[in-house]
């Protein structure tokens, strides 16, 4: 039997490692959100209506450029009441599609944070990809987390609704 000393001392060297293994757990959250977007960028002189640039039958230019205010049914969702604006472009050449951009974000406490995404195929008004964390500040300092989008452009053209989903860890 060890001495009381020593079994404090092991037991002390057992409970601070707990503690340090407990304080590395991170704390993973699912994202299911929708957002309302809004495309408000002016139109280009060279990209005529609706930010399309048709250079041939086979190539098409599109510039992507709205600000979203995102909502959850679960209000701990991370990317609920989300909002700020995101940018970016593809290029449709032979019936495929690449191209993406970032977004610029905060969350309903004000934390900054930003996301890069890439667009996977365009079919008919909705846009699909993958989406990526790539920083932040606040609650997002730490974060990393990746998932997929699409997005739904509506008849007007000005407004979408996009959906995310995918797993933040904090």
């Amino acid at each position: 039997m060890l001495p009381l000393a020593k079994r404090i001392a092991v037991l002390g060297t057992v409970f601070a490692t707990t503690l340090g293994a407990s304080a590395l757990i991170t704390h993973a959250a699912q994202i299911n959100a929708r957002a309302a977007g809004y495309s408000q960028t002016g139109q280009l002189v060279s990209f005529g209506l609706y930010n399309n640039a048709i250079i041939t039958d086979d190539l098409t230019l599109q510039r992507l450029n709205s600000d979203y205010v995102f909502l959850s049914a679960d209000p701990s969702d991370p990317f609920d009441l989300v909002s700020g604006s995101c940018f970016g472009g593809a290029v449709i050449k032979n019936m495929k599609v690449q191209g993406g951009g970032v977004c610029s974000l905060k969350d309903k406490d004000g934390d900054p944070f930003a996301l890069s995404y890439e667009i996977t195929e365009i079919n008919e008004g909705k846009y699909t990809g993958t989406w990526t964390v790539l920083g932040g500040d606040g609650a997002w300092a730490n974060a990393k987390g990746h998932g997929t989008w699409n997005r739904t452009i509506l008849p007007n053209m000005t407004l979408s609704v996009t959906t995310v989903q995918g797993e933040i860890t904090f």
